[in-house]
């Protein structure tokens, strides 16, 4: 299609019109301009609003990505462009399109839908299904918040083994049906998914009590969070009875909004006596459960008191040279027997800081006794979670063995990311190894 009548100072007189704002292009000077030879020309325009559809559809085929590109990126490019543009090689291209398109659909009359929705719908089929996550995540971004987007697409996104895929659609579609979350939850999905789906505006009951069934740590947090979510009372007594032994639930707990007396004093039994006293300031309990609150408050405070006036248990005492050489010689018998694992040490965690449970996550590790055992005498989060790391612990049991075995205070404990991997670089955490080992070795 590439014009060649127009003589090569007639060219320059047209890329000059290119460059002045507010000036139209016509169809037999755009035609002129296609067979260029500087990418910048074509890509310039491939920018404009003012081309006629053929001539966008000429330049999607175009050699160089940069001007498809433009192209996968102008609100102006008809659909069989954006078809084409879907199988292009190159990954940018595809991104700039799965951008647009998602953009697009919103702002369809129903004419406009009736007319284009076949070729549109097989364009966000084709970038739902790419090969690489990130033009994937570029769909689901401008898909997310899009009620009329096609609900094949979105749920296929929405179950997408690419947390960052998923996850936008999860939280924020309104496209997505309960029925579309029961699935997604019962794939046992990462934490990413669980959470994302935990976050939406007025999780329905049904949805709740599966998340809850899940039992992700991080995804019920962020229900009881989610102060929309319809939690109902036979699963909030569930949470509850498992609530002792999360204290990052405890807060969000005392907190959820329309708490009955009953699960009101519950909580008070196993939280922390500022978060009674939060308890107890609540508007909508009744006289009688706020009386009984503030009791609660006065016996917890004394039993701190009496505790604080007793000497702390040191690690010290008990990790002793000769304890931790025994200790290591039952776990090097333990691991010769193939009964040293992960699983077994989170239960030699629940007796705290042992000197079993340090030479097992020394063997783990392949760290030197000494250095462990320094992470737990010095009461490091940082320490315990590169040691948890450098095991192949999960971030999730990193945070257990920080307030079980560290010691370490919940408000401290290195909670892991949203997406379930562990709050730091590999540099940081090897820094980190390599900082005990040259104190144990002081």
């Amino acid at each position: 299609m590439p014009g060649s009548k127009a003589s090569a100072p007639a060219k320059d007189r047209l890329i000059h019109l290119l460059g002045i704002p507010g000036q139209k292009v016509t169809y037999e000077q755009a035609r002129d301009l296609l067979d260029h030879p500087e990418v910048e020309v074509r890509r310039a325009l491939a920018e404009r609003a003012d081309l006629e559809p053929e001539i966008l559809f000429f330049l999607a085929r175009d050699s160089d990505a940069v001007v498809r590109r433009s192209i996968a990126a102008n609100a102006m490019t008809p659909e069989k462009a954006s078809l084409l543009l879907a199988a292009d090689d190159d990954a940018d291209v595809r991104s700039e399109l799965a951008d647009r398109v998602g953009k697009l659909l919103p702002g369809l009359s129903n004419i406009d839908q009736e007319k284009a929705w076949r070729t549109i719908h097989q364009v966000l089929i084709l970038l739902a299904r790419d090969q690489l996550p990130r033009v994937r995540r570029a769909l689901s971004e401008a898909l997310k918040a899009v009620p009329n987007a096609p609900h094949d697409v979105v749920f296929t996104l929405a179950t997408d083994t690419e947390a960052t895929v998923a996850t936008p659609v999860l939280e924020f579609s309104p496209v997505l049906t309960d029925e579309d979350l029961h699935a997604v939850i019962q794939a046992s999905p990462l934490t990413a998914q669980l959470v994302a789906i935990s976050r939406r505006i007025n999780v329905g009951e049904e949805v709740c009590n599966a998340i809850v069934g899940a039992g992700n740590v991080d995804a019920i947090t962020s229900l009881l969070k989610n102060k929309s979510a319809q939690i109902r009372e036979e699963t909030l007594d569930a949470i509850i009875d498992a609530a002792p032994r999360q204290v990052w639930w405890h807060e969000p707990l005392v907190h959820r909004p329309n708490l009955n007396s009953k699960a009101a004093l519950r909580i008070a039994e196993f939280v922390a006596a500022s978060l009674v006293q939060e308890l107890a300031r609540r508007a909508d309990l009744d006289p009688t459960t706020i009386t009984t609150l503030d009791k609660l408050v006065k016996d917890k405070l004394r039993k701190d008191e009496e505790k604080a006036g007793m000497a702390a248990d040191d690690p010290g005492e008990t990790l002793t040279n000769e304890a931790l050489a025994m200790a290591q010689r039952q776990i090097e018998v333990l691991a010769r027997a193939g009964k040293l694992t992960t699983r077994s040490v989170m239960q030699f965690a629940a007796d705290g800081p042992s000197p079993m449970i340090v030479a097992a996550l020394a063997h783990l590790a392949d760290l030197p006794l000494r250095a462990v055992a320094e992470v737990v005498r010095t009461a490091s989060a940082k320490g315990m979670l590169a040691v948890a790391w450098a095991g192949d612990f999960t971030a999730e049991e990193s945070a257990q063995l920080q307030l079980k075995v560290g010691r370490v205070p919940p408000e401290s404990v290195i909670r892991p990311r949203a997406g379930g991997g562990f709050d730091a670089t590999e540099a940081e955490l090897e820094w980190q190894l390599d900082m005990f080992q040259e104190e144990a070795g002081r």
